[in-house]
């Protein structure tokens, strides 16, 4: 299993150099990536879509930081480039004990993420591969000052039951903020970002 996983990486590592040439800072993401896989806490799905998203934001002239640890827990990627930005990496697993609430599931930690680093940056994107249209719940998808009450609690009540997070508050959900979704192809390497409104449009494409 380990040596499967480093195959991957090196070969993900290849093909970033084979599209976006030797980029400064990438071995370093790829040492804190796999020393991270080491302890258990992150998989090779998580890890290509964090590997090459990083290349990319690297290629763009971004300072990356992969696996940062902030108050809460650690945030996947940090970068700054005139601003600063944290992005989440989301894979669509769901454990078998939530498949037959596979979307509220989703919607729950979606919105976890979103409460707890949102603030991290200055912006906040969400990242997952290009097949999947994560399930955000509708209130994080407009600006924070013109949530209802009712639709913040509701918020809550997802991360609540689907997460033991303490740490997370009604105010964290009031203020958190999604700037866009990050699209990411792991055969091409293309890195697509779609801001909050034309994502909002997808989502006549499923319930």
């Amino acid at each position: 299993m380990k040596i499967d996983y480093i195959r991957d990486i090196n070969s993900v590592q290849k093909k970033i150099v084979e599209k976006f040439g030797n980029l400064c800072g990438l071995e370093d993401i790829v040492h804190r990536i796999v020393g991270l896989h080491k302890t258990g806490v992150v998989n090779i799905n998580h890890s290509v879509l964090e590997l090459i998203l990083s290349a990319y934001l690297l290629s763009q002239g971004f300072k990356v930081y992969a696996e940062v640890e902030v108050a809460g827990g650690i945030v996947d990627i940090y970068a700054i480039k005139g601003i600063d930005m944290s992005v989440e990496v989301e894979t669509g697993y769901v454990p078998p004990t939530s498949a037959t609430s596979a979307e509220e599931f989703l919607m729950g930690r979606l919105a976890l993420k979103t409460a707890r680093y949102s603030n991290v940056g200055h912006e906040f994107y969400i990242a997952v591969p290009s097949f999947y249209i994560p399930p955000i719940p509708e209130p994080l998808l407009i600006p924070p000052e013109e949530r209802k009450e009712e639709d913040i609690r509701k918020v809550m009540f997802l991360i609540r039951r689907y997460s033991k997070s303490p740490d997370v508050t009604l105010d964290d959900v009031k203020t958190s903020k999604i700037n866009g979704i990050i699209t990411i192809n792991t055969k091409s390497l293309d890195v697509k970002i779609i801001d909050v409104k034309n994502f909002s449009m997808l989502k006549h494409f499923y319930s």
